[in-house]
């Protein structure tokens, strides 16, 4: 909707005055590429204020300058006057953009004459308010599939035309009141909509639940909507980001509408297949829209998500070349669509989102990689590749993978049945060129290229990873370097794989051999030879490794690892030297610094578990300490018990002789006599007058004492008795 011949655009900025950009929604898809791309691309001297609100107040871009919390009315209004270029995404927040645009209209500029800012709203909307224009497709012929057909190209000059999805009538309601209302004050705000093609690129808007499932492998064919012969109009959303800024410092008065698309006219079937060739085997099937609504939902993507990629419509960026972005120009990141640049929007894709694959080799002498512990032994390259989830490649599993794949006709590989025959006798081993072509092949999987790879102690010489990676090989003297020309394979043959891209980062493990041989003297020979870590096996390996890595003639570096230094320019970008004869907690803390953060949808996940077994292992310690504890508190306990019986024992007895002391004491003595002495000494007198022994005071008294009630009973008891008898 061209405004009248005779507006003039404000009057530019004052000099030297510094940019203010507020963008709701900083966090936003749209609002955090505008944000950055805003900063990058911004002349030198010229950094703008970026400022704005956030869907979550956690995800602050590092980037912004000013944040306002969206219940912060007066925040948001004081924001809003003071910058001078406002950006709102209509198709998530029409009734905020409204509510922004009423703050602006109100303002009176009259009042305030200090206030010399001169400012641009720019609402951004989407292919929902063209839904209705979109033309069903043409019934194939002979019953093929549908096509396309010939459409009819929108433009701006079709603007007045357009026809809202049922659900998003009220998004165009608020485009023309930006547009309409918006531009009543000339002198002090203009208005803008730009209306934008299906958004691609960076982390990825409506696509990205395509994107998200590829890289995960949780859909090895990806769903095309319907038959996929529709075309929608598209544009990368930093192009979308740029085409806003261009507007924000042009302010054309020629018009206050942009359709911004590219140049691509693929499919919606091309798109698909296009991101299921890099991310996945390219694979894809054609779904209803019932069966693309369940897909839609676990992946937790809106419903309206899939109406738009059901569209089929043709536009055209009439405006471009007034904002600099004619056909020619350098100014696009993605002039020619989404097809033909797919592999650098997956790069995109993979920084924004933090997916970046880790490719990781451990190699070092026999046992560097074995690091026992008290609960047993953990193993480097095994424990990282479960800490950041990675494929750990393990060549014997890799044997029975392969040999259980598919044959190529079928989809598959004939490597597996090259290899059944190799060991088909008892005791055979797998060649040594079949074991890089099956890591090689493993490599190129999807799960390897998506989230990367660990190797350990592998390959295990030069001349094998020179085969295996794709690597700058230094040619012997006198000769010329090797030209790689790809033959040509015949038809129905399965062509040979491709060399391996090289690890990120090697952890070159290192340790004198004497530390070594104490390690695996510590597991004892059994264990030792499942490891295949004898004596005579670990002195074969070590030799082995030293030659790999043995100098050249000059005594210069010249073995594996060299190898690796020597080629970063083709990927490999550290070598890191680890002395592990140091604590474990030390050598995976150096590995993670060395890698970063796991890269993956939950990067924290490893962390957390982390937390979680250090915490489950405290709470085990604490409980073993406890439950030994109340054993000892147990023990203490009964034997204090036991020693407190005893005394009670000991004093009730005391107690009792006590008390029959007392009742001997209160008899009279006469009675005492009577009853304790008399009768047996009487007896006793009565033996000595009817014996008459020569001595009768010791026959008396030998008498007496055989007459001891105490000494009967003890040898009743059959017990030796002894007197107790004071001396």
């Amino acid at each position: 909707m061209p405004p009248k011949k005779e507006d003039k655009a404000p009057p530019p900025a004052s000099a030297g005055k510094q940019l203010k950009i507020f963008i709701h929604e900083l966090d936003g898809y749209l609002g955090n590429v505008l944000g950055d791309v805003a900063k990058k691309h911004a002349a030198e001297g010229e950094q703008p204020i970026i400022c704005g609100s956030l869907i979550d107040p956690r995800n602050k871009p590092a980037w912004a300058d000013e944040v306002v919390r969206s219940d912060d009315v007066l925040g948001l209004k004081k924001a809003l006057l003071a910058s001078d270029v406002i950006v709102y995404d209509l198709t998530s927040s029409p009734k905020e953009a409204t509510s922004a645009l009423k703050i602006l209209l109100k303002y009176d500029y009259a009042e305030n004459p200090e206030d010399e800012t001169e400012k641009v709203m720019i609402g951004v909307s989407s292919l929902l308010s063209w839904a209705g224009n979109s033309e069903p497709l043409i019934d194939g012929v002979d019953g093929g599939p549908p096509t396309a057909g010939e459409l009819n190209t929108l433009t701006t000059q079709n603007a007045d035309e357009r026809k809202a999805h049922p659900d998003y009538k009220a998004q165009v309601a608020v485009e023309n009141l930006v547009v309409k209302k918006g531009n009543v004050r000339k002198d002090k705000l203009r208005t803008y909509v730009v209306w934008s093609g299906l958004a691609y690129g960076c982390g990825e808007g409506v696509l990205h639940s395509l994107f998200k499932c590829s890289w995960l492998g949780t859909h090895k064919v990806l769903p095309i909507l319907g038959s996929g012969a529709n075309k929608v109009p598209m544009i990368h959303v930093q192009d979308l980001a740029g085409v806003v800024l261009s507007v924000a410092k042009t302010r054309p008065t020629e018009f206050s509408t942009v359709v911004a698309v590219d140049r691509g006219e693929a499919t919606i079937g091309d798109v698909v297949k296009a991101i299921s060739t890099v991310l996945q085997s390219g694979e894809v099937k054609n779904v209803g829209p019932d069966e693309y609504l369940e897909f839609m939902t676990q992946e937790k993507e809106p419903h309206i998500n899939s109406v738009q990629l059901g569209l089929n419509m043709k536009m055209n960026f009439d405006r471009c070349e007034a904002l600099g972005y004619a056909a020619e120009s350098e100014t696009w990141v993605s002039g020619n669509g989404f097809v033909e640049n797919i592999n650098r929007i997956v790069e995109e894709y993979r920084k924004w989102r933090g997916v970046v694959p880790v490719r990781v080799l451990f190699y070092g002498p026999p046992a560097t990689g074995m690091h026992p512990t008290e609960d047993g032994k953990v193993f480097l390259a095994r424990d990282f590749a479960e800490e950041y989830l990675v494929n750990y490649i393990s060549v014997p599993d890799l044997v029975e993978e392969f040999k259980a794949a598919p044959p190529f006709a079928e989809g598959g590989t004939d490597l597996g049945a090259r290899l059944v025959e190799a060991t088909a006798e008892e005791g055979a081993e797998v060649p040594p060129e079949m074991v890089i072509e099956m890591v090689q092949r493993k490599l190129q999987q999807p799960a390897c290229r998506n989230q990367g790879f660990v190797l350990d102690n592998f390959p295990e010489s030069r001349e094998a990873a020179e085969t295996l990676f794709d690597v700058d090989t230094v040619p012997a003297e006198g000769e010329a370097p090797p030209e790689e020309e790809e033959a040509a394979v015949p038809e129905g043959q399965e062509p040979p794989p491709k060399k391996a891209p090289l690890p990120f980062t090697v952890f070159s493990l290192c340790a004198e051999e004497e530390f070594l041989l104490k390690r695996i003297a510590a597991l004892g020979e059994e264990e030792a030879a499942a490891h295949g870590l004898t004596e005579e096996e670990f002195q074969a390996k070590f030799a082995a490794y030293n030659e790999a890595n043995a100098p050249d003639e000059e005594g210069q570096p010249a073995g594996l690892v060299e190898l690796y230094r020597q080629n970063k320019a083709k990927g490999c970008e550290q070598v890191v030297e680890i002395v592990v004869d140091n604590p474990l907690q030390f050598v995976q803390d150096k590995i993670r610094m060395s890698i970063g953060e796991p890269r993956n949808y939950d990067p924290n996940k490893a962390r957390r578990e982390r937390e979680a077994k250090a915490i489950a292992d405290r709470d085990l310690r604490e409980a073993e300490e406890a439950r030994k504890k109340a054993e000892e508190d147990e023990a203490s306990r009964g034997d204090r018990e036991r020693q407190a019986k005893l005394d009670a024992d000991r004093l009730q007895k005391l107690q009792e002789e006590e008390k029959q002391s007392l009742l001997l004491r209160s008899q009279p003595m006469r009675k005492y006599l009577m009853d304790n002495v008399l009768p047996t000494l009487t007896l006793g007198l009565q033996e000595v007058a009817k014996v008459r022994p020569g001595d009768p005071i010791d026959y008396l008294a030998e008498f007496l004492f055989n007459a001891d009630p105490q000494l009967r009973e003890v040898e009743r008891a059959d017990v030796p008795f002894v007197l107790d008898v004071p001396l």
